[in-house]
């Protein structure tokens, strides 16, 4: 979605401010000759070409919208120097940032005979932000059927000189030819006098990951909006009052909704507002669901990214470790390394080589003991196989943990992962365990063991195990699964 749509979106929302019609606008005629016509100043559709509908009349004028918005009426005949709109006929003219209209103006004129210098208008059209229809100015029908010579123009103004403008928050504007003369209506000119308006905030990404009992609120600001640089976000629930849950946003924001019920849907309302003179506007409304109370939380999420893309992660508590192969084989060293210290060296290949990766067998199992107890957040792990085309595959069967003071292993409520479909050779698979209701896998935490799984009868061939956490007693970085 571009960023003209999300202002759209934006002003539209933002209540009677930016949509604001008067209903108090009247037509005004002056006829002038061709010489002495001046062009107005502040014109908003100046060099653009519009996009004609209905039917106009070719052996009389031009099919081209260009000649309107440039600025000049013809002073010698042509039928080049104009459009004949047709009865139904009409040109519309679009805006990528919101208008006030202050005044539409309509020239006409027939240089080829004496009296044919009329104008029928049906309405004058806008277009505002957010809105997928066209709205008629009230008042905005026009028609002067008296004729006029060769060598005058006739110039019809619409305008509100109790307000000083038309419309606010124009995305659009139309004129529309009516059927109340004989031949047609000889354009010359259009003009919309007017000026551009103050942009409010845009929203970019946005999305709620539930959880069973919070939700992360996550999201980006696309366009702070005119004069400003930074925004605040707030977050209403069921009809409640806003709360600010971010502040001075010039890129991304997070936020953690804590307290809610498992299994219960929850109304949404999200506003941005900016440090310039811009009122706060609803930019997001919709519904999200927490998870039922018995839902699995611990999941695997996965990625592809290009060798030279990846970046090892902060806070390993592998980092440097060298694992132990308590059960099963690994691939021949032609196809893999025997040294698992390759697991944790904080780097991935980038070219081909066996001595870059460790190819796990089916049910072959690793694990690995930590100096002390330690809670553990995430677990990352990293597969590639440079030596072919497809061979990037990757099956876990089982994640478990070792406590401190304990002999025995314990499986987390995790699912078995598996990806076998390949990969090409220049893209890692990454494939990340985290749970999404604690924010943590485990705690108090003295082993961690990896079994893996079938892949046709291949192998895992992993370039690096990451295990995320922090140790007993310190505050670690949460990290939220995004569903």
């Amino acid at each position: 979605m571009n960023k003209t749509i999300l202002r759209s979106l934006l002003l539209a929302l933002m209540g009677a401010c930016a949509t604001d019609l008067r209903a108090a606008p009247a037509w005004t005629t002056t006829d002038v000759e061709p010489a002495s016509w001046t062009a107005l100043s502040g014109n908003l559709i100046a060099g653009l070409t519009g996009t004609k509908t209905g039917t106009i009349s070719t052996g009389y004028g031009t099919d081209s919208m260009a000649v309107l918005t440039d600025g000049v009426v013809p002073t010698v005949n042509g039928n080049e120097s104009r459009v004949a709109f047709q009865n139904t006929g009409a040109v519309e003219w679009s805006f990528t940032t919101p208008k006030t209209l202050e005044q539409v103006r309509v020239s006409g004129c027939y240089l080829g005979g004496s009296t044919y210098t009329r104008i029928s208008i049906s309405a004058v059209y806008v277009k505002l932000f957010g809105a997928d229809t066209w709205t008629a100015l009230d008042g905005s029908s026009f028609l002067d059927n008296s004729g006029r010579s060769q060598n005058v123009v006739l110039c019809a103004s619409l305008a509100d000189p109790g307000t000083g403008y038309l419309a606010q928050g124009v995305s659009g504007l139309k004129v529309a030819f009516g059927a109340d003369v004989p031949l047609a209506s000889y354009i010359v000119e259009i003009e919309a006098a007017g000026s551009s308006e103050a942009t409010g905030p845009v929203l970019g990404s946005f999305g709620i990951a539930p959880a069973k009992t919070k939700a992360t609120v996550s999201g980006s600001i696309a366009d702070a909006g005119t004069d400003a640089t930074a925004c605040n976000v707030y977050l209403a629930l069921d009809g409640g009052a806003a709360t600010k849950i971010a502040a001075g946003v010039a890129g991304s924001f997070e936020y953690q909704l804590k307290g809610l019920t498992a299994g219960t849907e929850y109304d949404y309302e999200l506003s941005v507002s900016n440090n310039a003179a811009t009122a706060k506007g609803t930019v997001r409304t919709g519904t999200f669901t927490t998870l039922a109370a018995n839902a699995q939380t611990a999941l695997w999420t996965q990625e592809d990214v290009a060798p030279g893309d990846w970046l090892a992660l902060t806070n390993n508590i592998l980092a440097g470790k060298r694992g132990t192969l308590t059960s099963g084989a690994i691939a021949g060293t032609n196809y893999a390394t025997d040294d698992s210290s390759v697991l944790t060296d904080a780097s991935v290949p980038t070219a081909g080589g066996a001595a870059y990766i460790y190819g796990f067998q089916n049910n072959a199992t690793m694990e690995w003991t930590l100096d002390k107890a330690m809670t553990l957040e995430r677990l990352r792990i990293s597969a590639c196989y440079l030596a072919g085309s497809t061979y990037t595959k990757l099956a876990v069967s089982s994640v478990s943990v070792k406590l401190a003071g304990s002999d025995t292993w314990t499986a987390l409520d995790a699912p078995a992962f598996s990806d076998i479909a390949g990969r090409s050779q220049n893209v890692i698979l990454l494939a990340t365990l985290s749970d999404c209701e604690t924010g943590v896998l485990s705690e108090n935490v003295a082993g961690l063991r990896i079994v893996f799984g079938n892949v046709n009868a291949l192998a895992s061939y992993c370039a690096e195990i990451e295990a995320v956490g922090h140790a007993e007693g310190k505050k670690g970085a949460v990290v939220i699964f995004v569903q």
